[in-house]
């Protein structure tokens, strides 16, 4: 089935000039500067680049690499943090409600299944910097945008994140930004390789998505309007990985996530090409008593009759 669908970028999406790492309760946040500036970001725009660098900082998780402050911190400036407050309620217009539903409560409470808390208290876990005062003018400030003259869904959603997610107040968790790129390069690992995903993850899918149906009528497409950073990446997942001809690879050397020009490459570059091949190369001209080291150096390997003697030796 061919389908022209096309992905737009809401008018409210922000990224921040400078963000900074805080530990506060005993947990570490990513977040703007206290003096930083924000501006307009086209999420699709780079959406290929955006999925890429999200995948492999999942690849780092996902084979236990080290990963340094300084390396979030330069992802989050360049596409700003993911909106996580925004993705995880099952009630979209949590803010106006008394308490939110979250559709996988673990990577806040650690428990499983619908989750409820209190507004206030899943506000405070995303902007952990407010008092409970500030949080409690916060709401009333949302919930006063229904009596605004203009109440139209895509206005309201819009203006809701500027206050929530865009505001200079709003942070991250550095442990729920790598589980869920970890999240998502397990996922293509396991596509990838042809096997099954362990568990189920509400949390590794599109939610709240809005689209644009109108546009049928003008230029015979669909589309989706992106709010936030998350929504993107995963709805953008979605679609490469559903193509029949699947250009979202892993590289088989480095185990890169890459997107690929032709759909035969299996290499994200061609330096991983010639590493590649000159490890084939070596592999071939071994003789029966020699190996490659992790450095790609020749080691001996004593013989069967070498390591029968020694044996022998040892008894006696």
């Amino acid at each position: 089935m061919n389908v022209n669908l096309k992905l737009e970028t809401a008018n409210f999406c922000y990224v921040y000039n400078k963000y900074k790492v805080e530990t506060i309760k005993k947990q570490k946040y990513i977040l703007p500067d206290k003096n930083a500036t924000k501006k307009v970001i086209n999420i699709t725009e780079n959406i290929d680049t955006i999925l890429v660098e999200t995948l492999n900082l999942g690849k780092k998780v996902f084979y236990e690499e080290n990963i340094e402050d300084f390396e979030l911190l330069e992802f989050v400036s360049k596409y700003g943090l993911f909106g996580f407050m925004a993705d995880l309620p099952i009630n979209r217009y949590y803010i106006l409600d008394d308490e939110v539903a979250i559709r996988d409560p673990f990577y806040i409470n650690y428990k499983d299944g619908v989750d409820l808390l209190k507004t206030e208290e899943y506000l405070k876990f995303f902007l952990p910097n407010l008092t409970k005062k500030e949080i409690q003018n916060l709401i009333k400030k949302c919930k006063n945008e229904l009596h605004s003259n203009t109440k139209k869904e895509t206005y309201l959603t819009s203006v809701l994140n500027e206050y929530l997610i865009y505001s200079n107040n709003y942070a991250e968790p550095i442990n729920m930004i790598l589980s869920y790129a970890r999240s998502l390069y397990k996922n293509l690992y396991a596509t990838i390789e042809h096997k099954p995903v362990e568990i189920f993850l509400p949390f590794l899918s599109a939610n709240n998505l809005t689209h644009n149906l109108e546009d049928l009528y003008y230029n015979n497409s669909f589309g989706f309007t992106i709010n936030y950073l998350k929504q993107g990446i995963d709805t953008y997942y979605a679609i490469q990985v559903a193509q029949d001809v699947r250009l979202l690879k892993l590289c088989n050397f480095c185990h890169k996530a890459f997107i690929a020009n032709n759909p035969k490459a299996e290499y994200d570059t061609p330096q991983c090409k010639n590493k590649a091949n000159v490890y084939k190369s070596r592999k071939k001209n071994l003789t029966p008593n020699l190996i490659n080291t992790e450095n790609g150096i020749t080691a001996k390997i004593p013989s069967q009759e070498l390591s029968t003697k020694t044996k022998k030796s040892n008894k006696k």
